[in-house]
Formats: structure tokens, sequence, C-alpha cells
């Protein structure tokens, strides 16, 4: 018989990040606005199949808002994966399992946004014109468009409203999947009107207005996809931290720089630090007046460190050798 080895590595997982009393409430709001997200989303989506007409614009539209759907359940995997405690397989636990639904929702939205943007182009291509008959209503005949139009109001109203308070929660967390499935809630606004004045245009005999707003949709969604899918990757590479609206660099970097260069034995400080969804882990090199590093002294400045903010999970304070680019963020 042939001996298996123990695989390498550390015997004992990395413990997971722990969240504040108030961040975990955050995070359980979070969760019943993604639920409300999935129910008020689909709802309008069986609407709009209901009243589904010719229209390419609004197949365009519903395509977006099934779309709008991924986020939020990619959101609930995630934090479901993340409650689960590290293990022998995932040694530093399950932080980056919105890193990961983020990047399956932009690869999804991307693709399909392709889709759309070519399914538009070839409408409008081939000049096809669609039709919108009529429906009876309680013994009225109407113009189904009229119908069209109000589903497509309907469905712009949850989106607008949900996404203000997904906006709220992300930057109170920190957490940048979030903060885009807001951005893609407010901007389902504009999929809306571009779907009404589309079918509108019908209702005129104008036949493009129809397919220049199914293109204008498909480009947001086109857009939104490689935006997304561009974060995504970044996030991936372990790149320098940023806001959570992605404008500017994170300011804790510097935060643990300033915290850490104020104890009285520090000479130079040189931080590198990188996002794991929720938490911000990295390693600290500090220069010192006798070249040395006592275990009292490393202690210390990984407990200033954690101090600075609830994001910040594991970072390793250690001797700069050559004590080159010290009092810098880089």
């Amino acid at each position: 018989m042939t001996r298996t080895d123990p695989p390498a590595g550390p015997s004992r997982p990395r413990d997971a990040h722990p969240l504040p009393d108030a961040q975990q409430r955050l995070l359980a709001q979070a969760a019943r606005l993604s639920w409300w997200s999935i129910v008020l989303l689909g709802a309008t989506s069986v609407l709009m199949v209901l009243a589904m007409g010719g229209s390419q614009a609004m197949k365009t539209a519903l395509a977006e808002d099934l779309l709008s759907l991924l986020p939020p359940i990619g959101f609930l995997v995630a934090a479901r994966f993340r409650r689960r405690a590290a293990d022998t397989e995932y040694l530093n636990g399950r932080e980056r399992a919105f890193d990961v639904a983020f990047l399956a929702s932009a690869v999804a939205l991307t693709a399909v946004g392709l889709l759309l943007v070519f399914d538009g182009v070839h409408t409008l291509a081939t000049r096809a014109h669609p039709v919108i008959g009529n429906v009876e209503i309680a013994g009225t005949i109407i113009w189904k468009g009229w119908l069209m139009m109000g589903v497509l109001a309907l469905s712009a109203i949850p989106p607008v409203v949900l996404g203000r308070m997904k906006l709220e929660l992300a930057h109170e967390l920190q957490l940048k999947p979030l903060h885009t499935d807001a951005d893609m809630n407010k901007a389902d606004w504009m999929t809306a009107l571009a779907g009404i004045v589309g079918v509108a245009g019908i209702g005129f005999g104008l036949w493009w207005t129809d397919a220049a707003a199914a293109i204008f949709i498909a480009v947001e969604v086109l857009r939104d996809g490689v935006r997304n899918l561009r974060n995504a990757i970044r996030d991936h590479h372990d790149a320098r931290p940023q806001q959570v609206d992605r404008n500017d660099t994170d300011d804790l970097v510097d935060r643990v720089h300033d915290a850490v260069a104020g104890l009285a034995w520090v000479r130079g400080v040189r931080v590198r630090l990188h996002e794991e969804g929720l938490r911000l882990s990295g390693v600290v090199w500090v220069r010192t007046g006798s070249g040395g590093l006592t275990s009292t002294q490393r202690l210390e400045a990984e407990r200033r460190v954690r101090d600075t903010h609830w994001r910040i999970d594991t970072v390793d304070v250690t001797i700069d050798e050559d004590g080159q680019h010290m009092d810098t963020t880089a």
C-alpha cells in the first residue's frame, strides 16, 4: 500500500474575518433588499411578458430586466458562501465570494449585451417593421401599445427605489458589487424610457425608432457589462484598493500608514493592502531606529493597524531591510 502524505500548507485554517454587529445588520438588510429586488423585478418581468407585442425595444427591455436579477441573486449566493467557516480546503475562508459573484455577473452582462446589440442592429439593417395590434379589455378595444407603455413605466419604479436604498448600504459596507447593483437599478429607468419612446414611435408610424431604442438599451447593457468586467478583473488582480464608487483611491491605505507612522519607535513605513470582499489584508514594512523588530513591536503595530477600521483583517508587519521608498503608501 502507498501512503498518502497530508496536504502541504498550514495545519490550521485562518479564522473568518468577523464583522461588527452594525455591519452584520447592514449585511442582513442588503440581503433583504436583494430578495425584494428578485420579487419585484421578477413580477414586472412577468407583466412585460404578458403585455409583450412586436416591439423590439420592449423585448430588449425585458432582457435587461431579467439581467438585473443576476446581481441580487449573486449577492445572496455569495453572502451564503461567505458565512461558511474556513476549512482545510478554503484556508483563507470564502471572503472573495462577493468578488466571484461580481465577475460572473459581469461576464453574463457583457455576453448578453453583445448579442442584444447585434440583434438590434440586424433588425434596423433589415428594416423589419414591427406590428402592434389591439387588445380587448373589459369590452373595450384599445391599442396594445398603451398597455405596453404602461407596463414599461411601472417597471421603472422598483429599480429606482431599491437602487437608492442599496446605494446607501453599499457606502456603509464599502461593498463594490452592491454599489454596482445599485447603479444598474438606478439606470433601469433609462431602459424603460427608451422602450416607451420605441413603442410610441411605432404608433406614429416611425418604425425605425423601435429598433433605435432597442440598440440604445443594448448598448447600455453592454456598457455596464464591460465596466463591471474591467473592475472585477482589476479586483481579482489585487489592485490598489479604491473607494466604493471607484472614483478615487481608498483612504484606508493612508490611514494605516499614518497609524503605524505615529508609533514612537517607527522611522519609516510602507503599506501594501489589497481587497478580499469586505476585508482588506496586506503587508506593512517598517524601519526602526535599532534596525530590528521585536515581537512586542510587531504586535503593537498589528494591533494599531486592526484598530484603524473594521475592514482591516490580517496584516503582517515586518522589517524593511533595504529601507527604500519609506514614508509612502505604495
